[in-house]
């Protein structure tokens, strides 16, 4: 059962993001506040589910674990990572891998 919501909140956006917003909340029939407050949990969740697993990561010790073990976290990680991320933070995360020699990976 979902809590009474009674605590209203107002921000500004762009015009250019409220339109984008406004069309992905049409696009799955629902109102522009249900969808931004979809959002923002979601991203709770997210967030969350990333800290746990940077957690077990850290409680993994290399000499435990084989690295085979370990991967499915890892992909997991990057997975919700890269969901959460814009393109442009991407890139730029690219362009520093490519800086320190490192050939950065791309999913397509």
């Amino acid at each position: 059962m979902r809590s009474l919501l009674e605590r209203p909140i107002s921000f500004r956006l762009s015009d250019s993001a409220r339109r984008r917003y406004e069309q992905a909340a049409a696009d799955r029939g629902m109102t522009l506040s249900a969808y931004l407050r979809d959002r923002l949990e979601i991203d709770d969740q997210v967030a969350e589910h990333v800290a746990q697993l940077r957690l077990t990561l850290l409680d993994s010790a290399p000499t435990e674990q084989s690295d085979g073990s370990l991967l499915p976290i890892l992909l997991e990680l990057l997975l919700l990572t890269r969901r959460q991320s814009p393109p442009a933070e991407l890139r730029a995360v690219h362009h520093e891998l490519e800086r320190q020699g490192v050939m950065p990976r791309t999913f397509k």
